[in-house]
């Protein structure tokens, strides 16, 4: 794909991100209206897109084994090397290490890289192993962290109530009465160990019972089982799921609303943004072409997968848990236009091999 092709073909994702963000810098549409449209891709638009797709999918294509290995591969060194890299210049405290490690590891998949791949390839099925990956191990160790290091300072994703009492800095539960040991010769668990196991279960169950991954295990599910879905019933899937690409539009309307100044970026998230936009793409088209000598239609995706912004759950999960929300703030809007002006440049690296 010629640079100029991939110009024209990123035109509609710039204009919905940009027209957003226009919108909202001129009040035409209120930034505050941008969860509606946020709500409206990510808890409908984009699963009956992706369960749709993933249904009708060959799965012995959309799992390319080796080359999505050689990208859990690198995210994992890169989170090591991430890890390290804040401990030494900016904190050593295991929530704020977490945070970091995520803005530069996680991609923006639902409301960026979906849409993204509709405009480039027609397709954003190859999305899903890498947004399984995300759900199912890097995002629940995160969450995992941030129960187990502090106390969460809102409600789980279920709407249920989280204690606040357990937890570092908390004040600890009193015991109950002198209770000794069980029959069994065993103590009962602390209640401030079996809160932070109800905590831990809950952020678990929370993380895995969203919309967009219910949609890609059901597609799996039913494709794997050969399950027979009435075409008018697909038809519906597609039609609801061709509007995924507004969730461009609702992450351009918080763009525009955020307020966030790009004149006092600091050095942190400088390096941040680098490692997100430039070094963890690099490092997985070296180790898929170079490492595993993967290239073709793979090489570009997993590329441009972790070429994609850091995620908005970044800013979620800082609020939640009061942690590094500010910054937190910014990683997402800056890394999302950074991302957006270097795409096409991924694009043809990965193409040229």
């Amino acid at each position: 794909m010629e640079a100029l092709a991939v110009f024209g073909k990123l035109v509609p994702v710039a204009l919905a991100l940009g027209g957003g963000v226009l919108f909202a810098r001129r009040s035409v549409v209120s930034a505050a209206s941008s969860k509606a449209f946020a709500d409206f891709a990510f808890l409908f638009a984009v699963p009956c897109y992706l369960f749709a797709n993933i249904y009708r999918s060959d799965l012995s294509a959309l799992f390319a084994w080796p080359a999505l290995a050689g990208y859990a591969g690198t995210a994992g060194i890169t989170m090591a090397v991430v890890g390290v890299l804040a401990g030494l210049t900016t904190t050593r405290e295991p929530r704020q290490l977490a945070l970091r490690i995520m803005a530069a590891i996680q991609v923006n998949t639902a409301y960026f890289a979906v849409p993204v791949f509709i405009m480039l390839f027609g397709d954003a099925a190859p999305v899903f192993p890498v947004l399984l990956l995300q759900v199912c191990v890097l995002t629940l160790v995160v969450l995992a962290i941030m129960e187990l290091s502090g106390a969460p300072v809102q409600a789980v994703p279920a709407g249920q109530a989280v204690p606040t009492s357990a937890g570092a800095g908390g004040r600890q539960a009193q015991p109950t009465g002198g209770l000794g040991p069980t029959q069994t010769g065993r103590p009962p668990a602390p209640p401030q160990r079996r809160s932070r196991r109800g905590r831990v279960g809950r952020a678990v169950w929370g993380a895995l019972n969203t919309p967009v991954v219910l949609a890609c295990n059901a597609g799996l599910l039913f494709n794997l089982l050969a399950v027979r879905i009435p075409e008018p019933l697909l038809g519906g899937f597609d039609f609801v799921g061709a509007a995924a690409p507004i969730a461009l539009f609702a992450l351009g309307l918080h763009l525009g609303g955020s307020g966030v100044s790009f004149r006092h970026t600091t050095g942190e998230e400088i390096w941040l943004i680098a490692v997100k936009c430039l070094l963890f793409p690099f490092a997985v088209w070296l180790a898929v072409a170079h490492v595993l000598d993967i290239d073709g239609p793979w090489l570009t995706y997993l590329v441009l997968i972790a070429a994609m912004p850091a995620p908005q759950n970044l800013f979620i999960v800082a609020q939640r848990y009061g942690v590094d929300v500010e910054l937190s703030a910014a990683l997402v809007v800056k890394s999302s236009v950074a991302a957006l002006l270097l795409l096409p440049l991924w694009v043809h690296w990965a193409q040229a091999g």
